[in-house]
């Protein structure tokens, strides 16, 4: 069986999105499960925007931010496509990120949890 380029970055994008949704769950595992339910569609977007910003990283630092092209005898300078996806989709990836990351429990175990716990346990 005979692999196209396209064909193995496609695999290798399928990879990385799959690996991206599973940090996502493990972020989210605190959340109740009615809610994880909910945000599922939101953890699938999360992860298809950071694999994307990725991709598109990688064309703008590969390219650079300025595109050079001759329309006529013109020769035109303006802004990469890549570089203008990226900014658009930056701030959706924000915006999800944040709207998910609010559907988290407020009050999760954390560092200062455990030193009062610590505390408490020396005070007896």
């Amino acid at each position: 069986m005979v692999f196209s380029v396209a064909t193995c970055a496609n695999i290798e994008k399928t990879r990385r999105f799959k690996r991206e949704k599973a940090r996502v769950r493990r972020i989210c595992r605190d959340m109740e499960p009615s809610l994880l339910k909910a945000a599922a569609g939101l953890i699938e977007e999360l992860a298809w925007q950071r694999v994307t910003l990725e991709g598109l990283r990688r064309m703008v630092d590969e390219e650079g931010v300025l595109d050079v092209f001759a329309q006529g005898g013109d020769i035109i300078v303006r802004r990469h496509p890549a570089a203008k996806a990226y900014a658009s989709m930056v701030q959706r990836y924000c915006t999800t990120s944040k709207l998910l990351t609010s559907l988290l429990p407020v009050g999760g175990h954390d560092a200062e949890d455990e030193l009062m716990a610590f505390v408490k346990r020396q005070r007896r």
